[in-house]
């Protein structure tokens, strides 16, 4: 019985597109209504004694997201390394024959992270639950004195990272996301992230609680580019941008492409992963996938001719096409003699 390997390559119709992990740094605007924000101080049991004040917010964040090119949605948002500085604040009221205070709030500054990532959005909206997302306010100090009844009391409270003053996002959020067009490899978009925030905290002012509250929308923009497929972001990832997709960049005999969809890096031995002779089963063969999982999907075709190819015959439950993320071995089952067999994958 004659069997052969035969590697190939199907140049059909594209792969559904699926979404691409890109990250970029977002800036806070300066705009109406965002990065200012509200906060309030009542001492314990003394309403009468509330202030406010408002801040304004610069800084920047690092956004990382799931973008579908072909859709421009995003189903992901984490933020990291965020840093949000507010201006400084004072505080200060006093009542005849009660006392009062005086407090300023210098060097504000405050942590912006994804709690857990990855943050979950709402593809279709691009809106998100704020509370994925938290607002630590872990730099500034506070000082002053407090007076009469309340005590004589000289105040010095620093904020750090083990003594914030915490909050969270709190509401809805959203991300929207601008086409400005594609560029080489790219597609590059406008992004566009708002984040209500809420603070809700008490401080030690020498034996006096104060309750502290803070409420503002953060905005915050930027320029991401992403792959505009899986398979250019591979290339980008092997440091070969944009190279063919039927090319053989190694010279190793499987073409890129293929070697993207049996989810291999550029110097992966892409032969141990096409189908074989079974050894323990004449005529049939064995294709075993990297324990990673597959990159795209592999369509496995037989022919006996090498004229006329139709899709294999696999085991019961497993699709052919292969879908992207399979992994394991399959045993393609014998469909007769004189059988020729090959894999391919489709250019997204």
């Amino acid at each position: 019985m004659l069997m052969k390997l035969l590697l190939a390559f199907w140049l059909g119709s594209a792969a559904a597109l699926h979404a691409i992990t890109a990250a970029c740094p977002l800036t806070f605007v300066t705009q109406p209504g965002f990065n200012v924000m509200t906060i309030s101080i009542i001492p314990q049991g003394l309403s009468g004694l509330g202030d406010s004040d408002t801040t304004t917010l610069t800084g920047s964040v690092t956004a990382q997201l799931d973008i579908n090119p072909k859709t421009g949605k995003t189903s992901e948002l984490t933020l990291s390394n965020g840093r949000v500085n507010g201006t400084n604040m004072n505080f200060s009221r006093s009542i005849f024959l009660v006392g009062g205070y005086n407090f300023n709030v210098t060097n504000f500054s405050a942590a912006l992270n994804t709690t857990s990532p990855p943050g979950v959005v709402d593809p279709g909206t691009g809106q998100f639950d704020a509370s994925q997302h938290r607002f630590d306010v872990d730099q500034g100090a506070i000082t002053g004195s407090t007076n009469g009844i309340i005590g004589n009391n000289t105040i010095n409270e620093a904020f750090t990272p083990a003594n914030p003053a915490s909050g969270n996002g709190t509401g809805t959020g959203t991300v929207t996301l601008g086409l400005v067009g594609d560029s080489g490899i790219y597609r590059v978009y406008n992004v566009t992230v708002t984040l209500p925030v809420t603070i809700a905290d008490t401080f030690d002012a020498g034996g006096l609680l104060v309750d502290v509250t803070a409420t503002g929308t953060l905005k915050a923009t930027g320029t991401v580019q992403v792959p505009r497929t899986e398979y250019l972001a591979w290339t980008a990832a092997q440091s070969t941008p944009g190279v063919s997709f039927q090319a053989d960049s190694n010279g190793d005999g499987v073409p890129n492409g293929l070697a993207w969809a049996l989810g291999l890096g550029a110097g992966g031995n892409a032969r141990a992963h096409l189908p074989a002779p079974d050894p323990d089963t004449p005529g049939a063969f064995l294709l075993t996938l990297p324990a990673g999982g597959t990159g795209g999907a592999l369509l496995v075709e037989s022919s006996t001719d090498l004229s006329d190819w139709e899709p294999a015959v696999l085991p019961p439950g497993m699709p052919n096409p292969i879908p992207a993320g399979t992994t394991g071995t399959i045993v393609i089952p014998p469909a007769g003699s004189g059988l020729f067999v090959r894999v391919s994958a489709a250019e997204p």
